[in-house]
């Protein structure tokens, strides 16, 4: 067995050697256990995230060990119950988390191997999950809602009721019950039971300054779950990440684009949990990966090394129901501004489909920055696409023409998920797609040639829809630092809301969305502290959320137009208005959202329609009029 570098005490080493020690009575549940937003290796490689919010209906968390006989006895119960709950329509998620920090990744592929392990295994190995869930006893196992609150925790059955005692046959499957209780939106009766089995306990872990952190024990991890999925060859990154030689070289760098959040990319406030896919390091990660680039940046043992994460090699939802390509390659030179270029691609479908998913696929990763996928039933972008030379048009900011709808868009590291519950956009049959995509030369010449993988809803139930709200007062003086605008839309019927897509340009710094309902209660929907136009995504929400008739949807963004602004078009500052071109600006923030009647939604689509066409009304005759 291989230990930690630099932080078990000989008393941990002499209680490790004579076996685990075993606990028959556990604490009570911690009102502080709670998940935290992270991402984890399993033990074949796959990353995990851990969030809060989940659209799974139930998660199972087990914290195990290969040397508690206790723990080795449920291994057959796991595996017979992560197939059961894979059959399952709900969605029932089961994760090992391996309680021993001790041991290397090899040594719990070894023991998974061994055993015959189906369901993925965690590795744990700075104790983030162990420290945050509290667990007291291996096996213990925790049961999480949709909304991260824990619904059960304790024992797996009624094997064991104290330690060196065993049924032949377990009498009451307690977690089964709990797992279906929590499944159907019910209370767990008893929501704390006594696990048995051996204690779970950490060595002494001393502080960052005084550990002896290595690559392959405490950074590999790190990156692993992070960062090889944009920095890998052939990816957007621009450069690797995927072996020691890498990171080392660059350790100073990466410490310093992980301490002022510019990478991962993610711009929403770290609320954890909030998004789908957020892409956010812990505050120990962070700190980790500064204390090594100021060590000597020790490699470490080879054992300690985790597997690289394993990547879809091809669609990673399979084949998709219709692949759209750019009909052409288009030349990307070595240098020069970054260019928004719009193709436009006709498709021909039978009918009106809905959209669950759509995989984005770059034909060169290394300068196709992100993709936005607009809908046109207008026939306007092949309008611009015909008046303008070579493959299609150019435009900042929108596609140049009103949107018919959109089927989503890609940046860097986001993985595909479809909607929940038969949910799915609108993509109208005689429409084409418009496939806006932002490149940033990289200092080589390329071509590029992207294609979208689209993939229908198997079952449709309902639509979903935009709505926004949007502003077009916007007159930001030249030296102006802190320059706010605000805009609002209520809602005319309830509304299921699915995700936020904030839009500014250049000048802007902030946005935060507020939505104030009927109540007198208010909820942030997304806060964007530092904006940041080059990283402009979609922000899908874990755990949907209700929002009544009459909700009042507030946004409030904040513009820097002075000379200290580094993404600053003009210099010296101009005055700036409204306006689609690299030096205006904008204000808007577009909310997906499904309802729940059918009828519902021509009511609110309409609704937002029109208010827009008034906002642009009023703003015209307010332009005429100076």
């Amino acid at each position: 067995m291989k230990f930690l570098s630099g932080f078990l005490s000989v008393s941990f080493l002499l209680v490790a050697a004579s076996g685990w020690l075993f606990a028959e009575e556990a604490a009570p549940a911690s009102d502080a256990a709670t998940l935290v937003n992270l991402t984890r290796q399993d033990h074949r490689g796959d990353v995990h995230q851990i969030a809060t919010n989940s659209r799974k209906a139930v998660r199972v968390f087990v914290f195990m060990t290969g040397e508690c006989p206790v723990s080795r006895t449920y291994f057959p119960v796991l595996n017979d119950l992560y197939r059961e709950w894979g059959k399952n329509e709900i969605e029932i998620q089961l994760l090992g988390i391996w309680a021993d920090v001790t041991q290397t990744p090899q040594d719990v592929a070894g023991m998974v191997k061994e055993f015959s392990l189906e369901f993925p295994v965690l590795m744990d190995r700075d104790a983030s999950l162990g420290n945050a869930l509290q667990p007291t006893t291996v096996p213990e196992v925790f049961v999480f809602n949709q909304h991260g609150e824990i619904a059960y925790r304790g024992r797996i059955d009624d094997r064991f009721l104290q330690l060196g005692s065993r049924k032949p046959v377990a009498t009451e499957e307690t977690l089964k019950q709990a797992v279906e209780k929590v499944a159907a939106g019910l209370p767990v009766v008893e929501s704390v039971t006594k696990p048995v089995g051996c204690y779970y306990e950490l060595p002494p872990m001393p502080s960052l300054e005084e550990a002896t952190l290595t690559f392959n024990r405490d950074i590999a991890p790190i990156l692993n779950a992070n960062c090889v999925v944009c920095h890998r060859e052939g990816e957007v990154g621009p450069f690797t990440l995927t072996s020691y030689l890498d990171a080392a070289k660059r350790a100073r760098q990466i410490a310093r684009v992980v301490d002022s959040k510019l990478m991962p990319p993610w711009k929403a406030a770290q609320v954890h949990g909030e998004f789908e896919g957020q892409r956010t390091l812990s505050d120990r990660e962070i700190e980790t990966l500064k204390a090594w680039a100021k060590s000597e940046r020790a490699e470490g043992d080879p054992a300690d090394l985790p597997p690289l994460p394993t990547f879809a090699a091809d669609w990673v939802l399979g084949e998709p129901d219709l692949v759209l390509e750019m009909q052409e390659d288009f030349d990307v030179p070595a240098g020069g501004v970054d260019i928004f270029r719009n193709f436009v691609i006709p498709y021909d479908i039978p009918e009106d489909k809905l959209v669950a998913t759509i995989e984005f696929k770059p034909g060169d990763a290394s300068v196709v920055h992100h993709s936005i996928l607009y809908l046109d039933d207008s026939g306007k972008s092949r309008s611009k696409d015909k008046a303008s030379p070579g493959p299609g048009y150019s435009t900042f900011g929108g596609p140049g023409f009103v949107p018919s709808g959109s089927i989503g868009g890609w940046s860097p590291g986001k993985t595909p998920r479809p909607l929940p519950d038969g949910l799915g956009r609108k993509m109208p049959r005689g429409a084409d797609l418009v496939m806006q995509i932002h490149y940033h030369p990289n200092g080589k010449a390329t071509k590029d040639r992207s294609k979208v993988g689209i993939y229908f809803v198997d079952k449709p139930k309902n639509e979903a829809f935009a709505v926004w709200t949007s502003s077009f007062d916007l007159d930001i003086p030249p030296g102006e630092k802190n320059y706010q605008a605000t805009a609002s839309y209520k809602l005319p019927a309830e509304v299921t809301l699915l995700s936020c897509i904030p839009h500014m340009h250049l000048l802007g710094q902030q946005m935060k969305a507020t939505a104030y309902l009927p109540d007198g209660s208010s909820k942030v929907l997304i806060d964007v502290p530092q904006w940041d136009f080059n990283w402009q995504d979609e922000y899908m929400l874990a755990d949907p959320l209700q929002l009544p008739a009459g909700t009042k949807i507030e946004v409030v963004a904040i513009y820097d137009n002075s000379a200290d602004n580094p993404t600053n078009p003009s210099s010296p500052p101009q005055r700036v208005t409204f306006g689609e071109e690299t030096t205006d600006e904008m204000l808007y923030c577009f909310f997906l959202v499904a309802a729940k009647e059918k009828s519902a939604i021509n009511v609110v689509e309409g609704d937002s329609f029109t208010q827009e066409v008034l906002r642009r009304a009023a703003h015209r005759l307010k332009m005429i009029g100076r």
